[in-house]
């Protein structure tokens, strides 16, 4: 197998590493440190689910736990989950 220029980082998959499984958002991704390094806002402490469609669609997933995400407003990474006081009704946002 060869590498071409594109795909020569052996770190990442599109510019994301395998961070593990967390809890709560199951597999996530953290920015390729080889190739992006950490957001210097969050300081690589943010998180992207890997069963993501949409960001609508993840806050109603998250809003049906009774959990709020926080995103970094840089790299728009997952920093924290925090609980609400309801559990609203989901609606489906369709096939993607």
């Amino acid at each position: 197998m060869t590498f071409g220029p594109i795909d020569s980082c052996l770190w990442c998959i599109d510019q994301c590493t395998p961070a593990g499984i967390h809890d709560i958002l199951g597999p996530v991704y953290v920015p390729c440190p080889t190739c992006l390094g950490p957001c210097q806002l969050c300081e690589g402490e943010g998180l992207f689910p890997a069963d993501f469609a949409c960001l609508p669609c993840f806050r109603q997933q998250m809003a049906a736990l009774g959990l709020a995400p926080i995103m970094c407003a840089h790299c728009s990474g997952v920093v924290d989950l925090i609980p609400t006081d309801t559990h609203p009704e989901v609606i489906p946002h369709g096939d993607h």
